[in-house]
């Protein structure tokens, strides 16, 4: 028998109810003028992040060992982009990029955060930050992993509430926080789904009239996996395709109680993941996997529903990045975007209603500090990769990889031969870009905290880590 929400509330829902809440105040950047006039039409906005999951591992993108009904109902009833990338080929600059609306590489996050090193800094703006100041309540729950000490935390960061943990679930101490207060050390990872289910239904259902933004960030498919054992091999797809089938039945839960509230019409719900598949999981017929060069390891899945806006069966080939959200988010809700600083993310809000034409002149793809290809709506260019454990810069050999994705989106052969016009227009977009970062790069840090692997400034001021 699974567990009920009933029986799942009963444990947690005085800790839901009785934690304080934490505000973080408003940057000096972002108008801090919380009446806008339009604000009954202000969308209720929900992202639904997950850990590793590929762009195959839908339903509508062609999973068959497991099935994802709730998902695959959101693009049918909503929008598909179906050539939406993740910020970043790994979990920590991708989750920056999504928050901040730039390359990761400009706030310091392009490398993983590992326990007690440093963290997304104070200056940066996230959505979070930007819709709190336009009237909305916020909360996160789930997997942060932008920094593990106080001052990085997510309620320093924009978020009203907060329930979930500091970092990938293969990290240790992997303990569940409560805003800033540890609420159980070593979690149980079998129902980590399913309470963060609920606390994203209790978030939901306060009674506040005031819009919302929540930021729900699964752990899984991030290995280890986990489901909770009434639901163990029920999939057709060993125990990855369980985890997916719960993250699903997850999106059904969040949907329905939209729908019972009575404000699912103006709730615009997305879910996507923060990078390609792991060591389990689908691409699709997309090269490589998380961590690589290739589609394979940025391309995601992202369907979205928001009835009152978008038709159903929408669907979008324009190309698009994470970093696109915060932008959109600000043209739908009349929030003001920060204006000091440079914001890499264009409003999509014509793709979600199945528009083809990107608003991107071209997107990077950033590797660390590396930049590793850069396309337009047709063409790509692959820079680098690695063989084994080696770094094949392929540029410094005159070999970039120049692929035609109209004709070749599997990313099998070259064309840089064909067409040198179009790859000496991506070589320079990709100059303009080094010389803009050359200042922001510093050396990948090791598992070990090393003052020398650290970026310089401001997140170095030897903060008190998070209370335990």
């Amino acid at each position: 028998m699974q567990y009920s929400n009933t029986q799942l509330k009963a444990t947690f829902i005085l800790l839901l109810m009785t934690s304080c809440t934490v505000f973080s105040a408003p940057k000096s950047q972002v108008s801090a003028d919380t009446s806008h006039p339009d604000a009954a039409q202000q969308p209720n906005i929900i992202v639904i992040l997950t850990d590793d999951q590929g762009w195959g591992d839908i339903g509508l993108n062609g999973a068959t060992l497991f099935k994802t009904p709730n998902i695959d109902q959101m693009g049918k009833q909503g929008v598909q982009l179906t050539q939406f990338y993740a910020a970043s080929n790994v979990c920590t600059p991708s989750r920056a990029g999504l928050l901040t609306g730039r390359y990761a590489i400009r706030s310091g996050m392009q490398h993983v955060v590992f326990p007690h090193h440093w963290g997304l800094p104070s200056q940066e703006i996230t959505v979070a930050e930007m819709l709190s100041s336009a009237g909305y309540r916020t909360g996160m729950i789930g997997k942060w992993h932008l920094g593990h000490h106080k001052e990085y935390w997510p309620t320093e960061h924009g978020f009203d509430r907060f329930l979930g943990v500091a970092y990938s679930n293969d990290m240790k101490p992997f303990d569940l926080y409560d805003g800033t207060n540890v609420i159980e050390k070593g979690v149980n990872q079998k129902n980590i789904t399913d309470r963060f289910t609920v606390a994203a239904q209790d978030f939901i259902n306060d009674p506040s009239e005031s819009p919302f933004f929540l930021y729900l960030a699964h752990v899984m498919p991030h290995l280890p996996l986990f489901v909770p054992d009434e639901v163990a091999g029920t999939s057709g797809g060993g125990l990855y395709g369980d985890v997916i089938e719960r993250i699903d039945w997850s999106v059904g839960e969040i949907l329905k109680t939209l729908k019972n509230k009575g404000i699912d019409r103006n709730t615009l719900v997305i879910f996507t993941s923060d990078n390609g598949p792991w060591f389990e999981g689908s691409a699709g017929p997309y090269r490589n996997r998380k961590g690589g060069t290739y589609d394979g390891s940025y391309r995601v899945p992202f369907v979205a529903q928001w009835p009152a806006k978008i038709k159903p069966g929408t669907k979008s080939n324009g190309m698009s990045m994470a970093i696109d959200l915060l932008p959109t988010f600000a043209a739908l809700s009349a929030a003001d975007i920060p204006t000091d600083r440079t914001i890499d993310g264009r409003n999509i809000s014509s793709l979600l209603q199945g528009e083809n034409k990107s608003p991107h002149e071209a997107l990077l793809f950033m590797n660390g500090n590396d930049i590793a290809a850069v396309r337009t709506q047709r063409f790509k260019l692959v820079l680098n990769d690695y063989y084994r454990e080696y770094y094949v810069p392929f540029e410094q050999f005159g070999a970039s990889l120049l692929f035609d994705l109209e004709k070749d989106p599997k990313e099998t052969v070259s064309y840089l031969r064909e067409y040198p016009n179009e790859a000496q227009t991506l070589k320079t977009i990709v100059e303009k870009y080094r010389k803009e970062f050359e200042s922001l790069s510093f050396p990948a840090p090791s598992a070990r905290p090393d003052e020398n692997s650290l970026p310089p400034g401001p997140m170095l001021n030897n903060p008190e880590p998070v209370k335990e």
